[in-house]
C-alpha cells in the first residue's frame, strides 16, 4: 500500500510554529463531549501523519459520517504530492460547516487512489448537559457532604 496512517488526530485547530513544531488545539481524546444537540462546527481538523513507501501524486476522497445513520456531514478532495518517501507526511485537513445532529459514532475517512483500503479514524459525539449552577444536587440526587 502506497500511503500508510502513522496516526490521525481529531481537533479544532492547528497551528504551526516558526520552527517549524505545530500547536494543537482542542484535542479530542477520545470523545467530543457537546452540551447540545444539533451542535453547529465552524471547523473541524484532521491532523494526519502519514507515510509512503513511493514518490508520486496520490488523488484522495475524504468524508466524514455518522456511523448509525450513514449520514454524510462533509466531503473534500485533494492531491497528496510525495516527493521524498523517507519524510513523513504532515497534512491537516480542515473541513467546515460540519452540524452534528445526533450523538453517536462518527468516522473520518481518506480514500485514496489506487488503493482498498481507506485511512480511518473513529469517534464519539456525546451529550453531556451541564449541571445546575453552584453544584445544586438534581432531582433525587443526594447532596455532597464537605468534610
Amino acid at each position: 500500500m502506497p500511503i500508510t496512517a502513522r496516526y490521525i488526530l481529531v481537533c479544532d485547530d492547528f497551528r504551526r510554529e516558526d520552527n517549524g513544531k505545530f500547536i494543537l488545539i482542542g484535542l479530542y481524546t477520545p470523545d467530543m463531549v457537546v452540551q447540545q444537540i444539533p451542535f453547529p462546527m465552524p471547523t473541524l481538523t484532521f491532523f494526519l501523519n502519514l507515510e509512503s513507501d513511493r514518490p508520486g501524486n496520490f488523488g484522495f476522497r475524504i468524508k466524514i459520517q455518522h456511523q448509525e445513520s450513514g449520514t454524510i456531514l462533509g466531503q473534500a478532495m485533494g492531491m497528496i504530492p510525495v516527493l521524498n518517501p523517507a519524510q513523513p507526511l504532515i497534512i491537516p485537513v480542515k473541513i467546515g460547516g460540519i452540524q452534528f445532529n445526533s450523538a453517536g459514532l462518527y468516522s473520518f475517512s481518506m480514500t485514496i487512489d489506487g488503493q482498498n483500503d481507506p485511512l480511518v479514524v473513529t469517534w464519539n459525539v456525546v451529550l453531556r448537559v451541564p449541571g445546575p449552577p453552584g453544584g445544586a444536587p438534581q432531582a433525587g440526587q443526594l447532596p455532597r457532604l464537605g468534610m
